[in-house]
């Protein structure tokens, strides 16, 4: 049976402190390892993830893992009650040698042998239940809270940075955290007995930007969330005495910091901003002499060899057998082509063109975004095909329009060498050697360098040439 991944039962963040309260909903801990293995979907644990060179993307066999996931949460949920909805939230349990472990990373990852599996579910399960009961203990250590606002301001203070902290240290390498940590604030809320329904809107306030999954908040990021909550639920704010100028960390954004007279603020250092390199290669892109580059190439042109296949050898996952397959299917390059490619190269089901900011080099360069760029791009892998450009300044072109579009979440230059050896291999080219093109940085503003590549490419098929004829 198949069950959609926005089935009801499944919904982790609506999940209320009535639903979860260790109180309120038995668990023995000791049978939890029989339970799972009773409750486990009929037709057995599927088969682990494995990736298979010779063949595409195993999407059924994807989506099987995930139903199988989403099945025993069903099952755990109708045996234990809604509070099980967690056990996947990748929230850490402590080993005997008391280190923090994710039992459970999602079903791509941690499905394995069957008895690893049932055992991973179960201690996940019980790991969860373990960090209701500690959230329980903190509820009780802090409340009630004091009737005097100073007083209730300290402690709604202490709690909250209690609150994430205590979330944090079971993030597990920073998996998930997140949506936990929010889930946590607003069930503290609803013991402390808030008034109003509004408690996301308390969350997101304090919250304000400042925690993101798979990053671990910093110290000062807590207490400023931890002060802002308690300022909203009070009315109590810092003396101004006791404000924090703005160049404490650099750039924090911090509430304090604003409350500050300007004339008294010190003036905020700002990094300067990041070029945007894909701008600066649609320029040159549209200044370089393509046509006047290079003479004409025409292939065959190969030996024994495969440049490319071998620098690409060095990363585990590469996708040139599909390319390989479409050079002889024929047609033009296209985005479709390169998703489907860099789906195997980075083993996920989808790559879909990104939609925010790229950067790279440690984010000393930027690639913008904007809205039209998908359609832009597809018009620039267009010409990679057209005949009227001779073929060493195609494939540089292509090369670089894959490098600076930037267009995947990750894996660009593997995306580029894969375009490149798909243009040129179309027309009979499969160069011996490419460490020249491969490992050699090309920044988007050389203008000459661009030539340069085509030139290099150019070069590369006539050694390639005279290797074949020998």
């Amino acid at each position: 049976m198949t069950i959609e991944p926005d089935d009801p039962r499944l919904r982790f963040n609506t999940l209320t402190w009535a639903d979860v309260d260790p109180d309120r909903h038995p668990f023995d801990a000791d049978a939890v390892f029989d339970v799972v293995r009773a409750l486990a979907p009929a037709g057995g644990v599927p088969a682990p993830y494995r990736y298979d060179p010779r063949h595409r993307f195993d999407n059924a066999g994807h989506d099987e893992r995930w139903n199988w996931q989403r099945a025993m949460t069903i099952a755990l949920v109708e045996h234990y009650g809604d509070w099980a909805r967690g056990w996947a939230a990748q929230t850490a349990g402590r080993t005997a040698d008391g280190a923090l472990v994710v039992r459970w990373s999602g079903a791509q990852d941690s499905i394995t042998t069957p008895d690893e599996t049932l055992d991973a579910v179960a201690g996940a399960l019980s790991d969860w239940r373990t960090f209701l009961e500690e959230l329980a203990e903190l509820f009780e250590r802090y409340l009630p809270l004091p009737a005097d606002p100073r007083a209730a301001a300290k402690a709604w203070e202490a709690t909250t940075a209690s609150l994430v902290a205590t979330v944090a240290a079971r993030s597990g390498e920073d998996e998930f955290w997140h949506p936990v940590c929010v889930l946590a604030l607003k069930w503290f809320l609803t013991v402390a007995e808030v008034p109003g329904e509004d408690h996301d809107a308390l969350v997101d306030e304090a919250v304000g930007g400042r925690f993101w999954s798979y990053v671990s908040p910093l110290g000062a990021e807590v207490a400023d969330a931890a002060e802002s909550l308690a300022a909203a639920l009070t009315g109590v704010t810092p003396p101004p005495d006791d404000a924090w100028p703005d160049t404490w960390p650099q750039d924090w954004p911090s509430r304090r910091s604003t409350e500050l007279p300007a004339a008294e603020r010190a003036p905020r250092i700002l990094p300067p901003p990041v070029p945007d390199a894909l701008a600066t290669w649609l320029r040159v892109r549209s200044a370089t002499r393509w046509e006047h580059a290079t003479e004409h190439v025409t292939g065959p042109a190969r030996t024994a060899r495969d440049g490319i296949a071998r620098i690409l050898s060095n990363h585990r996952y590469n996708a040139l057998d599909l390319v390989r397959a479409d050079v002889a299917e024929g047609g033009p390059l296209t985005f479709a082509r390169l998703e489907m490619w860099q789906r195997k190269v980075l083993a996920v089901t989808t790559a879909p063109f990104r939609t925010t900011p790229a950067y790279a080099r440690d984010g000393r360069e930027r690639y913008a975004y904007r809205d039209e760029l998908p359609e832009l791009f597809e018009a620039c892998l267009a010409e990679a095909t057209d005949p009227a450009v001779p073929l060493p300044s195609r494939a540089a072109r292509v090369y670089l329009d894959v490098l600076h579009f930037h267009p995947f979440a990750d894996g660009n230059a593997r995306s580029a060498a894969h375009a490149v050896y798909f243009v040129l291999a179309r027309e009979g080219v499969v160069l011996d050697r490419a460490a020249a093109l491969l490992m050699t940085r090309w920044p988007a503003a050389d203008s000459h360098g661009a030539e340069g590549l085509a030139r290099l490419i150019a070069v590369l098929i006539q050694q390639t040439a005279a290797e074949q004829g020998k």
